[in-house]
Protein backbone atom coordinates (compact mmCIF):
# COMPACT_ATOMS: atom_id res chain seq x y z
CA UNK A 1 0.00 0.00 0.00
CA UNK A 2 0.98 3.34 -1.27
CA UNK A 3 -0.11 6.82 0.22
CA UNK A 4 1.09 9.79 -0.62
CA UNK A 5 -0.58 13.37 0.64
CA UNK A 6 -0.45 16.99 -0.21
CA UNK A 7 1.14 16.64 -3.25
CA UNK A 8 1.12 19.86 -5.65
CA UNK A 9 -1.18 19.46 -8.40
CA UNK A 10 -1.20 22.00 -11.02
CA UNK A 11 -4.99 23.49 -11.62
CA UNK A 12 -6.29 24.21 -14.80
CA UNK A 13 -7.75 27.95 -15.14
CA UNK A 14 -9.32 27.93 -18.58
CA UNK A 15 -10.96 24.37 -18.22
CA UNK A 16 -12.46 25.81 -14.31
CA UNK A 17 -13.99 28.87 -16.58
CA UNK A 18 -15.07 26.01 -19.02
CA UNK A 19 -16.98 24.26 -16.00
CA UNK A 20 -17.63 27.23 -15.40
CA UNK A 21 -20.10 28.64 -17.89
CA UNK A 22 -21.48 24.55 -17.84
CA UNK A 23 -22.45 25.23 -14.37
CA UNK A 24 -23.61 28.58 -14.77
CA UNK A 25 -25.40 28.26 -18.23
CA UNK A 26 -24.48 30.62 -20.25
CA UNK A 27 -22.27 30.45 -23.75
CA UNK A 28 -19.63 33.26 -22.63
CA UNK A 29 -18.56 34.70 -19.04
CA UNK A 30 -18.99 38.18 -18.34
CA UNK A 31 -15.58 40.04 -17.52
CA UNK A 32 -17.22 40.20 -13.48
CA UNK A 33 -17.52 36.81 -13.41
CA UNK A 34 -14.13 35.58 -14.88
CA UNK A 35 -12.40 38.13 -12.28
CA UNK A 36 -14.53 36.85 -9.84
CA UNK A 37 -13.03 33.21 -11.01
CA UNK A 38 -9.62 34.26 -10.96
CA UNK A 39 -9.77 35.55 -7.74
CA UNK A 40 -11.61 32.83 -5.96
CA UNK A 41 -9.46 30.41 -7.82
CA UNK A 42 -6.15 31.83 -6.66
CA UNK A 43 -7.80 32.09 -3.27
CA UNK A 44 -9.14 28.52 -2.54
CA UNK A 45 -6.46 26.97 -4.28
CA UNK A 46 -4.45 26.84 -0.83
CA UNK A 47 -6.53 24.91 0.74
CA UNK A 48 -6.50 22.17 -1.46
CA UNK A 49 -5.07 18.71 0.19
CA UNK A 50 -4.84 15.88 -2.57
CA UNK A 51 -4.00 12.70 -1.22
CA UNK A 52 -4.22 9.48 -2.36
CA UNK A 53 -3.95 5.59 -0.97
CA UNK A 54 -3.21 2.53 -3.70
CA UNK A 55 -2.50 -0.94 -3.99
CA UNK A 56 -1.75 -3.16 -7.14
CA UNK A 57 -2.54 -6.41 -6.91
CA UNK A 58 -2.03 -9.58 -9.15
CA UNK A 59 -4.36 -11.53 -11.13
CA UNK A 60 -4.51 -14.09 -9.05
CA UNK A 61 -4.73 -12.11 -5.64
CA UNK A 62 -7.25 -9.60 -6.08
CA UNK A 63 -9.30 -9.29 -3.05
CA UNK A 64 -12.94 -8.43 -4.81
CA UNK A 65 -13.61 -9.08 -8.92
CA UNK A 66 -14.96 -5.98 -11.00
CA UNK A 67 -14.97 -6.90 -14.55
CA UNK A 68 -16.38 -3.89 -16.45
CA UNK A 69 -13.90 -2.61 -19.37
CA UNK A 70 -11.60 -5.96 -18.82
CA UNK A 71 -8.86 -5.65 -21.26
CA UNK A 72 -8.24 -9.31 -22.69
CA UNK A 73 -4.71 -9.76 -21.53
CA UNK A 74 -3.92 -8.04 -18.31
CA UNK A 75 -1.43 -8.92 -15.24
CA UNK A 76 -2.61 -7.05 -12.45
CA UNK A 77 -4.77 -4.28 -11.30
CA UNK A 78 -4.06 -1.12 -8.88
CA UNK A 79 -6.85 0.06 -6.86
CA UNK A 80 -6.75 3.52 -5.89
CA UNK A 81 -8.87 6.33 -3.79
CA UNK A 82 -8.28 9.85 -4.04
CA UNK A 83 -9.49 12.93 -2.52
CA UNK A 84 -8.98 16.78 -2.21
CA UNK A 85 -9.35 16.55 1.13
CA UNK A 86 -12.46 18.76 3.31
CA UNK A 87 -10.70 22.08 3.84
CA UNK A 88 -11.84 23.61 0.73
CA UNK A 89 -15.36 22.89 1.69
CA UNK A 90 -15.40 24.02 5.06
CA UNK A 91 -13.49 27.33 4.16
CA UNK A 92 -16.29 27.64 2.09
CA UNK A 93 -19.13 27.11 4.56
CA UNK A 94 -17.92 29.36 6.60
CA UNK A 95 -18.28 32.84 4.40
CA UNK A 96 -20.26 31.28 1.07
CA UNK A 97 -21.10 34.67 -0.91
CA UNK A 98 -17.29 35.76 -0.35
CA UNK A 99 -16.29 36.32 -3.89
CA UNK A 100 -20.13 36.51 -5.33
CA UNK A 101 -23.18 35.26 -6.02
CA UNK A 102 -21.45 32.36 -8.23
CA UNK A 103 -19.22 31.16 -5.66
CA UNK A 104 -20.51 27.91 -5.38
CA UNK A 105 -20.59 26.88 -8.39
CA UNK A 106 -16.70 28.38 -8.78
CA UNK A 107 -15.25 26.38 -5.84
CA UNK A 108 -17.39 23.15 -7.75
CA UNK A 109 -15.23 23.96 -10.67
CA UNK A 110 -12.04 24.36 -8.57
CA UNK A 111 -12.94 20.95 -6.76
CA UNK A 112 -13.62 18.81 -9.82
CA UNK A 113 -10.72 20.37 -11.89
CA UNK A 114 -8.29 19.66 -8.44
CA UNK A 115 -9.62 16.03 -8.36
CA UNK A 116 -9.03 15.30 -12.15
CA UNK A 117 -5.53 16.29 -11.89
CA UNK A 118 -5.18 14.13 -8.51
CA UNK A 119 -6.35 11.60 -10.81
CA UNK A 120 -3.96 12.63 -13.11
CA UNK A 121 -0.68 11.93 -10.78
CA UNK A 122 -1.87 8.83 -9.73
CA UNK A 123 -2.49 7.40 -13.11
CA UNK A 124 1.36 9.08 -14.16
CA UNK A 125 3.01 7.24 -10.81
CA UNK A 126 1.04 3.65 -11.61
CA UNK A 127 2.07 3.98 -15.35
CA UNK A 128 5.67 4.68 -14.11
CA UNK A 129 5.54 1.51 -11.81
CA UNK A 130 3.85 0.01 -14.53
CA UNK A 131 6.63 0.50 -17.27
CA UNK A 132 9.54 -0.99 -14.65
CA UNK A 133 7.49 -4.58 -14.83
CA UNK A 134 6.90 -4.12 -18.90
CA UNK A 135 3.42 -3.53 -18.73
CA UNK A 136 1.20 -0.25 -20.09
CA UNK A 137 -2.00 0.84 -17.79
CA UNK A 138 -5.71 0.35 -19.05
CA UNK A 139 -7.48 3.99 -18.41
CA UNK A 140 -8.92 4.78 -15.73
CA UNK A 141 -12.33 2.63 -14.71
CA UNK A 142 -14.40 3.90 -12.12
CA UNK A 143 -15.32 1.49 -9.01
CA UNK A 144 -19.38 1.72 -8.46
CA UNK A 145 -20.62 2.52 -5.16
CA UNK A 146 -21.99 -0.69 -4.20
CA UNK A 147 -18.30 -1.70 -4.28
CA UNK A 148 -16.66 1.61 -2.10
CA UNK A 149 -17.06 -0.47 1.04
CA UNK A 150 -15.40 -3.47 -0.37
CA UNK A 151 -12.48 -1.46 -2.00
CA UNK A 152 -12.12 0.28 1.55
CA UNK A 153 -11.80 -3.33 3.01
CA UNK A 154 -8.67 -3.68 0.96
CA UNK A 155 -6.90 -0.70 0.86
CA UNK A 156 -6.90 1.74 4.07
CA UNK A 157 -8.92 4.65 2.67
CA UNK A 158 -9.18 6.25 6.06
CA UNK A 159 -5.27 6.68 6.18
CA UNK A 160 -6.19 9.75 3.80
CA UNK A 161 -9.75 10.51 5.89
CA UNK A 162 -11.99 8.97 3.36
CA UNK A 163 -14.84 7.15 4.67
CA UNK A 164 -17.39 5.19 2.85
CA UNK A 165 -21.17 4.91 3.70
CA UNK A 166 -24.01 3.71 2.06
CA UNK A 167 -22.02 4.24 -1.43
CA UNK A 168 -20.86 7.34 -0.78
CA UNK A 169 -17.30 8.54 -0.17
CA UNK A 170 -16.61 11.59 2.48
CA UNK A 171 -15.40 14.38 1.72
CA UNK A 172 -17.65 14.28 -1.03
CA UNK A 173 -14.63 15.48 -3.71
CA UNK A 174 -13.15 11.47 -3.67
CA UNK A 175 -13.21 9.24 -6.24
CA UNK A 176 -12.36 5.32 -5.90
CA UNK A 177 -11.13 3.48 -9.43
CA UNK A 178 -8.35 1.16 -10.77
CA UNK A 179 -5.77 0.57 -13.74
CA UNK A 180 -5.51 -2.45 -15.23
CA UNK A 181 -1.63 -3.31 -15.99
CA UNK A 182 -1.35 -5.10 -19.10
CA UNK A 183 1.57 -6.34 -20.97
CA UNK A 184 3.44 -4.32 -23.33
CA UNK A 185 3.88 -5.21 -27.20
CA UNK A 186 7.60 -5.88 -27.57
CA UNK A 187 8.24 -4.30 -30.67
CA UNK A 188 9.93 -6.10 -33.80
CA UNK A 189 12.95 -5.59 -35.48
CA UNK A 190 12.65 -4.49 -39.09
Amino acid sequence: MRKIKNFRINLRIKEILSIIKKLVNVVELSVELEEEARQCYCFYSKFLVPSVVYETFPKEMLPFVYEKDVPSKWLAESIFFVTIGDNLCEKYEKDEEIFGEHTGKIISAVAVDALEQSKNFIQRLISNEAQGENCEISRSIDIPPHLYETAAGCIPADKIAISTKDGKLNPRYSECGLFYWIPSKKKTKK
